[in-house]
């Protein structure tokens, strides 16, 4: 049976608002507030490397030279060509890439597999055909591994070595394995298997998702620019009035927490309490490297590297710069009681003062951080 809808029965339909105009440039009366630079997926670098062993040769393109060694960025793919020798004597050809940890505690040396990808190049089929004299080859870094002992993903962690606190690498290889007939009449042997070895950099680059803020302000233009930390400060050596000395401190970062190498952190850094905080008489102390701490507050960027053995682990923390602070035009320390109570800001910038190789990264047997400390 049919059913006929009377079309009267229908609600009307207005027509659509059109659409506005939408462009990357700013309107009359509009303003840029913030650009972020578009990221590739996948870097692509333009020097080649040539290898030669046992008159075979190995050619790498695309990749980015650091310190004489290839180097590749983040899910890159490694390309390039492979000339054999001896081609009527190969029964297959592979391309192999490994990744792993290798840890030294004491005698007793670890390795964790990261990845392990190999590919066939060539292979001798019921035709006795003749290996070419020239195949391509391309093998990509995936974005992350699987952790065994989890079963979760973590992100590849790029190629790093350390001597502190124990002797501890990530190390990434590219292999060759060529297998050959045996020409002797009294050889067992069938084929024997040989191969190339070529040690890769892996450093994936990563940006900020948006542009780091130029200076604090009170007043943001872009939400959530900032994030905020608070500690509470106790002294033992200062008494005001018999009572312990308590203060707050305020720490502003910017809220991206993805910083390039080369660049400065900007931040901003508050303290309420009493002055008699800010007026006490410095008393010298030195650190790592023999400087005096006078000031009353310093800002240190640290990387604190982390290595887990079987039963055991050890931590080494290294500073790798100073913060810089300018005293805000609030800050009148010298009219005012010592039982006053004050509130001071600083604007400061922290850099990293010394050459790193690799970023942060996080794996369960080997960590790398790089974060901020504050010392009174």
């Amino acid at each position: 049976m049919a059913i006929i809808m009377d079309s009267t029965l229908l609600p009307d339909y207005s027509p659509s608002v059109p659409a506005p105009d939408y462009s990357s440039m700013p309107l009359p009366g509009e303003h840029c507030i913030q650009r972020t630079t578009g990221q590739t997926l996948y870097e692509h670098g333009s020097v080649s490397f040539s290898y030669q062993e046992n008159g075979m040769s190995l050619t790498l393109r695309g990749c980015r030279e650091e310190e004489g060694a290839p180097v590749f960025g983040l899910c890159s793919t490694v390309h390039g060509e492979f000339e054999p020798t001896d081609r009527e004597k190969i029964v297959s050809v592979a391309v192999k890439l490994e990744g792993h940890i290798f840890i030294k505690e004491g005698t007793r040396v670890s390795s964790t597999l990261l990845l392990s990808q190999q590919r066939t190049l060539w292979e001798m089929d019921d035709t006795e055909t003749v290996c070419p004299g020239l195949l391509p080859l391309s093998v990509s870094f995936p974005a992350n591994y699987r952790d065994k002992e989890s079963e979760r993903f973590i992100r590849l962690p790029p190629s790093f070595s350390t001597v502190r606190p124990w002797r501890a690498g990530v190390v990434y290889t590219l292999s060759i394995v060529l297998r050959k007939k045996k020409c002797s009449l009294f050889c067992l042997r069938t084929a024997r298997d040989l191969s190339m070895d070529i040690h890769l950099q892996y450093k994936p680059r990563v940006r900020p998702p948006r542009p780091v803020p130029i200076y604090f302000s009170s007043l943001k233009q872009c939400p959530d620019e900032w994030q905020e930390e608070t500690w509470s400060i106790n002294s033992g050596f200062l008494h005001n009035g018999g009572s312990l000395f308590t203060a707050e401190c305020y720490f502003f970062l910017p809220s991206v927490r993805v910083f390039s190498m080369s660049e400065s952190i900007p931040f901003h850094l508050s303290f309420c309490g009493s002055i008699s905080w800010l007026r006490r008489e410095p008393t010298p102390e030195k650190d790592d490297e023999g400087e005096l701490l006078n000031g009353p507050v310093h800002v240190f960027l640290v990387r604190q590297t982390t290595v887990r053995g079987k039963n055991s682990k050890a931590v080494q923390e290294e500073i790798l710069g100073r913060g810089s602070l300018i005293v805000g035009h609030g800050a009148i320390l010298d009219k005012m009681s010592p039982h006053d109570a004050v509130c001071v800001s600083w604007d400061g910038e922290l850099r990293c003062d010394m050459p790193l190789s690799c970023s942060a990264f996080n794996t369960p047997v080997l960590e790398v951080k790089v974060r901020y400390l504050l010392a009174t």
